[in-house]
């Protein structure tokens, strides 16, 4: 009889380096062997001459923001882009955030009849008002809590006043789970977009000049000294800047616990997006100059930023093409192109280690929200796996893309490197082509203790 259920042949992307025509071995959805002698399976992949890679993690997902969207779209553009599990944002629409144990539950049930892939859940709390679900919220499977210090909806996406910001600071600190908030300066964003609109009609990338560079880095110091005073562990979530991260490593060298993303789109974008898209480039933080990316980029090789994701916010045109930028929503589409582009822009580029890639969107994203089993192509782990031909090229083009906002930030970008097959648990749900995989396919996703 066959010792495992599948065995996949091919470039192994181990924690210790890459295997070269190495064997890995399956049994009831998990790696059970690793090596170079070959393996008996009821079923084989050849994989040679590809890469054979953990499924991608991408931390920040928003699967409800787009009422097109919803779990099942998001998570199949995922698995097309050879990402196993996301971690999907709190800020449903209609106006339903995940502020309660019994919301959290709620959304559970859903990811289970759902998901394509894994999904672990983000929670939130209210801008006022007692925050005794906090430790529920975390018993009941939160992967971390998330707010915002900017206002974009009064129930939905509220902003949390620093007093009840630090309180919840320090209540999440007991559950040991990470925080994030959306960092920007209310006060700064607010008076900079009326001074433009009091001197002229808006072009789109006033968006970019509404909203400096110290509205973010302001509020990023605001949230590090909360986790100072708390013992909080926080997370900095989409930045943009190099002084983000500056401001990070320092108070992360003084013994804050803190880590940080940049997003796909601040080191492959920049502001003369704007010319070419207009208000389609408009996302929150906005889009940065050229010279920013180029230190991200360095700062993400050294490990100064440690992971990288999607922000996965897809809109139509319908609510982006504005006249007045101020007016289009906020959002760009990436959970289909997160892993792949990475890779093509920073590791064929010689940008990115092949090691530091991994760190970025595989096992660093798992190893910071508690994802046991997810991240790494070991022995013990969930295979949850990725193939991709490094030597391929092709184009993006966004009518292919899974994604139903139609359109993408990155149409007509030049890609080395693809995602040829997609496995969850074993199971495969993208062939190259087609998401073969189904509603239910994935599963919910609770963070170790």
């Amino acid at each position: 009889m066959p010792d495992f259920d599948l065995t996949v042949q091919g470039d192994l992307a181990l924690p210790r380096g890459v295997l070269r025509a190495g064997w890995v071995g399956i049994r009831n959805g998990r790696i059970v062997a690793i090596g170079d002698a070959p393996l008996r399976g009821d079923r084989h992949i050849d994989a040679r001459n590809q890469l054979v890679l953990p499924g991608f993690v991408d931390a920040h997902v928003h699967t409800r923001s787009n009422p097109d969207e919803g779990i099942t779209t998001a998570t199949r553009s995922a698995a097309a882009g050879g990402t196993t599990t996301i971690i999907d944002m709190p800020f449903d629409r209609p106006s339903r955030p995940v502020r309660t144990a019994d919301s959290l539950r709620t959304k559970i049930g859903d990811v289970s009849r759902e998901a394509i892939v894994n999904v672990a859940l983000w929670a939130t709390f209210p801008p006022t008002g007692p925050l005794t679900q906090i430790a529920a919220l975390a018993e009941a499977g939160a992967a971390g809590f998330k707010a915002s210090t900017v206002h974009v909806d009064d129930d939905r996406f509220p902003r949390v006043p620093d007093g009840q910001l630090l309180e919840a600071f320090r209540l999440i600190a007991e559950t040991g789970l990470p925080v994030a908030a959306h960092q920007e300066n209310q006060d700064i964003v607010d008076q900079a977009a009326a001074r433009i609109l009091a001197e002229r009609r808006p072009v789109p990338v006033d968006h970019a000049r509404s909203r400096p560079p110290v509205a973010e880095t302001e509020a990023t110091g605001r949230l590090l000294e909360f986790a100072h005073a708390t013992g909080a562990r926080l997370h900095i979530v989409h930045g943009t800047v190099p002084r983000t991260f500056d401001l990070l490593n320092w108070h992360r060298s003084t013994g804050v616990k803190a880590t940080g993303e940049t997003c796909l789109q601040y080191l492959l974008l920049d502001e003369s997006a704007f010319e070419r898209l207009g208000s389609r480039a408009k996302c929150n933080p906005p889009l940065r100059t050229r010279e920013a990316a180029e230190e991200l980029w360095l700062m993400l090789a050294d490990g100064r930023i440690d992971i990288v994701t999607s922000d996965h916010s897809p809109y139509p045109p319908a609510v982006k093409d504005k006249e007045n930028v101020f007016e289009a929503w906020a959002g760009l589409s990436g959970a289909e192109t997160l892993g792949v582009l990475l890779y093509s822009e920073g590791v064929a580029r010689g940008r990115l280690s092949l090691d530091r890639y991994l760190e970025a969107v595989c096992s660093g994203p798992a190893d910071i929200y508690g994802l046991a089993g997810k991240g790494r192509l070991a022995e013990g782990m969930d295979a949850d796996f990725t193939l991709l031909d490094p030597a391929a090229e092709w184009v993006v083009e966004e009518s292919a893309l899974q994604c139903p906002s139609g359109w993408s930030a990155h149409q007509g970008r030049q890609v080395q490197g693809r995602v040829v097959g997609t496995w969850v648990a074993g199971r495969q749900v993208y062939d190259g082509k087609v998401v073969i995989g189904s509603p239910g396919s994935g599963s919910f996703v609770r963070p170790s203790s």
